[in-house]
């Protein structure tokens, strides 16, 4: 998506920069040659191509060298823009086999490097989409992001993250903004993953291992998490543990448009299991569900947008959730008024309402509301601490896709 704010800077650009024949007569045009047609330049193309519904998927980009494709991406919120170098060669000798490769650095030092190989499932040319960010509703989103691919898919994927500026608030419904710290997460994930999808429904198994470590975080502006938290504080802050995981997720898929619907419903579901293999400290079961549901009023410039979310981990008997693993939430998934990982624990319940009103063909409007709980529990869980934000976006878009999107919304903490 960070690549459309480019576009939208390079129309302005190409726009600027076309010529004005303000003092031309139109009633007696000097004679001529027929000019000669010019070639499109990159600014142009590249606009055409995002604003082209019917572009073809297996057009090569303009940006694009050989099996080498640059990008400005954000890896996880509050990462800042990073400038990602993909390797991307598919059906490698005609074998059907692919390899996918990539590097991130963002400017506050936010790196991630990623690596698949197999089928991997992907549209067209189009880069395949994983999901970076410690906000995601892994394994679910990976899953909505592939469930258009049609097709049987296996392969093995590889990541490392170091993301060295992540914000702790404490576990709970209750902690305070006076309470931030930041600490260092380095992770790496291997795993072998198989996808399918039958008519609107996508199936996913995948099973790996994850080994996580934490540090010192390098924002000086806030204490190290280590310093004013222990074990029972912050889960996993000194004993971290490698995980074996095994998952299994499904996504039916029945909205007009999955990019930019306007009618119809989209279900998720995974279930995963995290074991320790050191010990029995950190031992898990994760479910996550996620609805949206999409209502016209009368025509489909009026459309009502609605999302359900349960995230819910439910440690073993004497073992506990790791915080940097807890669902959570604020910035760009959950109660986006609110920071980064501003509220976490073991349960997280979150639902969302957007009005969506079509200014143009490809200017949209939302007035958004949202509201969200996280508590150690269900049991625990209550109406009556719900945190909300609310707000208004901006949309670019075509018929079928959203392109770029700016949303301002405003909580009891902040506007962001």
């Amino acid at each position: 998506m960070r690549r459309f704010s480019f576009a939208l800077t390079a129309l302005c650009v190409a726009l600027a920069s076309s010529p004005v024949f303000a003092g031309d007569d139109p009633a007696v045009p000097a004679p001529s040659p027929s000019p000669t047609p010019a070639r499109e330049g990159f600014f142009k193309r590249t606009i055409h191509a995002l604003m082209n519904d019917e572009a073809d998927p297996n057009a090569r980009s303009s940006y694009r060298w050989g099996p080498f494709e640059p990008r400005v991406e954000i890896v996880s919120s509050g990462a800042g823009p990073a400038p990602v170098l993909h390797l991307w060669a598919h059906d490698l000798g005609g074998s059907g086999l692919d390899f996918h490769a990539s590097g991130a650095y963002s400017i506050i030092g936010y790196q991630y490097y990623e690596a698949q190989f197999g089928d991997v499932p992907y549209l067209g040319r189009r880069l395949p989409r994983i999901g970076k960010g410690t906000t995601d509703l892994f394994p679910l989103s990976d899953i909505e992001r592939t469930a258009s691919v049609p097709g049987f898919h296996a392969y093995v994927s590889a990541r490392r993250r170091d993301y060295p500026r992540e914000d702790f608030y404490g576990v709970g419904p209750n902690s305070v903004v006076a309470s931030r710290t930041d600490y260092r997460l380095r992770d790496e994930f291997f795993e072998g993953v198989i996808q399918t999808r039958v008519s609107r429904l996508s199936l996913m198994g995948r099973a790996g291992l994850m080994r996580p470590s934490i540090h010192g975080g390098t924002d000086s502006l806030f204490p190290n998490t280590e310093l004013s938290n222990t074990e029972v504080t912050a889960p996993g802050l000194t004993n971290t543990s490698d995980f074996t995981h095994v998952s299994a997720g499904a996504w039916l898929e029945l909205r007009d448009q999955r990019a930019n619907p306007h009618r119809g419903v989209a279900l998720g579901i995974a279930v995963s299991r995290f074991d320790d293999r050191r010990a029995n400290a950190h031992q898990f079961t994760r479910v996550v569900m996620d609805a949206r549901e999409y209502i016209p009023l009368g025509s489909n410039r009026h459309v009502i947008a609605l999302r359900q979310v349960a995230f819910l981990d439910t440690p073993d008997t004497g073992s506990a959730v790791p915080f940097y693993m807890q669902p959570n939430f604020g910035g760009s998934t959950f109660l986006r008024g609110y920071g980064a990982t501003r509220y976490r624990d073991n349960k997280l319940l979150a639902i969302a309402a957007e009005y969506r009103f079509g200014l143009h063909k490809n200017i949209q409007l939302a007035l958004i509301y949202e509201a969200g709980e996280v508590s150690p529990t269900m049991h625990d869980f209550t109406t009556k601490r719900l945190k909300h934000d609310y707000g208004a976006g901006i949309r670019l878009k075509t018929l079928k896709r959203i392109l770029l999107r700016v949303d301002v919304l405003h909580c009891s903490e902040r506007t962001r």
